[in-house]
């Protein structure tokens, strides 16, 4: 026994420390996380079954003459200043932690409301939910079903704006998106801003940093701008919200916007949600496209040089209902 925990560990450590490495300097990825996880459990068992074939060890470290026990007393709290200098962010945690991915990138970082989820049932289906907030009584799930045969989904961000077009919150933005400006989307180096403008102009306002990465001066919160939907997601209420959706798919080129990489334009859908009036669903038009947004975010609204970007999209459907407490 005592081999295979000896060299079980010598081959999950360095899959801890690699894994480790790679969520501290590069964008957060499931798999890294989850072979960090699954091989971290596999070390704690290991290290368990270690102490337990060297339980006569510990307990003689423990109970023997005072070189032993001062050597166990200054472990301890050695460890326990390193507990104490992490758990309140000072040096040298705070540095070794503002040198990380996601403290140097933390302004380009987008992560969606924690009150929303996102469900792939298949390849044409997939499932945007927003549940109620304490301040909320009403729930909203957003279906988006694909063209058949589709080989690879489009980019795609949801959000809910006001009626005077500021942005509320963001209830999904694909993960492939979220970590950085500039992305790698299906092979083709762009960047955000390109595949979806018209999202990632409204962002500067929750961002503060427009999509060259200049900070934007005149953005911040105002009034309207309450940068959460619970407001908005109450049975009954006069005032009610615009849902959008963009999406995008890069290497669809036609006559009209012949770029070979990325193609006709991101295409814009909406629809204005009201909970608790009439009727509960809602479909979601065509409205737009963001072929002009580059600079400034505003959607073109001639969709006559769009063809089959068109087809992209077979099925948006928003559904409200009430959550009872």
């Amino acid at each position: 026994m005592r081999h295979w925990v000896n060299f079980g560990l010598l081959f999950s450590f360095p899959a801890l420390v690699v894994t480790g490495a790679m969520a501290y300097a590069l964008p957060f990825s499931i798999v890294t996380a989850r072979v960090h996880i699954v091989f971290g459990a596999l070390t704690v068992i290991l290290v368990l079954l270690h102490l337990v074939s060297r339980t006569r060890y510990f307990s003689g470290k423990l109970s023997g003459h005072g070189a032993s026990r001062g050597m166990v007393a200054a472990v301890l709290v050695a460890c326990a200043l390193v507990a104490v200098v992490s758990i309140y962010d000072v040096w040298p945690a705070r540095q070794v932690m503002e040198a990380s991915y996601e403290a140097r990138r933390k302004v380009e970082i987008v992560r969606a409301s924690p009150l929303a989820g996102m469900l792939d049932v298949d390849s044409a289906h997939r499932f945007v939910a927003r549940r109620p907030g304490k301040d909320a009584d009403t729930a909203l799930s957003l279906m988006v079903r694909f063209r058949d045969g589709l080989k690879n989904a489009p980019a795609m961000a949801v959000w809910a704006e006001t009626n005077s077009g500021t942005i509320i919150e963001t209830l999904y933005l694909d993960a492939a998106l979220a970590y950085g400006e500039d992305v790698v989307w299906q092979g083709i180096k762009t960047s955000r801003h390109q595949l979806l403008p018209i999202w990632r102009h409204k962002h500067t306002v929750v961002s503060g940093v427009d999509p060259h990465g200049k900070v934007d001066a005149f953005t911040g919160a105002t009034p309207e701008h309450s940068f959460t939907l619970d407001q908005k997601l109450k049975r009954g209420g006069d005032d009610g919200f615009v849902l959008c959706v963009e999406i995008n798919a890069a290497g669809d080129p036609n006559e009209a916007h012949p770029d070979k990489e990325l193609g006709q334009p991101s295409l814009l859908y909406t629809a204005f949600i009201q909970p608790g009036q009439g009727n509960p669903y809602t479909l979601l038009e065509l409205t737009a496209h963001g072929g002009g947004a580059l600079d400034n975010g505003a959607p073109e609204y001639d969709l006559e040089g769009i063809g089959s970007a068109k087809e992209l999209i077979d099925l948006l459907l928003v559904k409200t209902a009430t959550v009872t407490p």
